[in-house]
């Protein structure tokens, strides 16, 4: 076994064993884990773990050239396996929200202190000015 521990061993076995019961290579969560790796590190996780992309397709049951065969069975065996295949949409934010990330913008906010400025100046009447009356 290696430098393996025996949680290592027995969580390994343990999702073994409930893939072999579905009838696929990969659980969701290998699968999620391998789509968090980018780059170099996802080509070394698929070459080291499922021997490749033709492996991983491989235990999947399915074509990397052809894809899934479209038999209703099948996809609804994955469906219930691996649940849907779509992204859940995000909240949309409310007028407030984008409100206040409009007002962290740096050009917004030294308009909005030259504003401020401007309108301080407008009330300020140096002393023995006249009223601005001619006389």
């Amino acid at each position: 076994m290696g430098d393996m521990s025996n949680s290592d061993f027995y969580a390994k076995n343990q999702r073994n064993e409930e893939n072999h019961a579905a009838g696929f290579g990969c659980s969701v969560l290998e699968l999620r884990s391998l789509m968090e790796l980018r780059g170099p590190e996802a080509v070394i996780k698929l070459q080291e773990d499922y021997t490749g992309v033709e492996g991983l397709c491989k235990r999947l049951k399915t074509s990397p050239t052809e894809g899934l065969a479209g038999d209703r069975d099948d996809l609804d065996k994955r469906k219930e396996i691996y649940g849907e295949n779509l992204i859940p949409p995000k909240k949309p934010k409310t007028f407030l929200q984008l409100v206040w990330e409009a007002l962290q913008d740096v050009t917004l906010i030294i308009l909005e202190l030259a504003a401020l400025i401007s309108l301080g100046l407008s009330f300020y009447h140096p002393p023995g000015e006249s009223n601005g009356e001619c006389e």
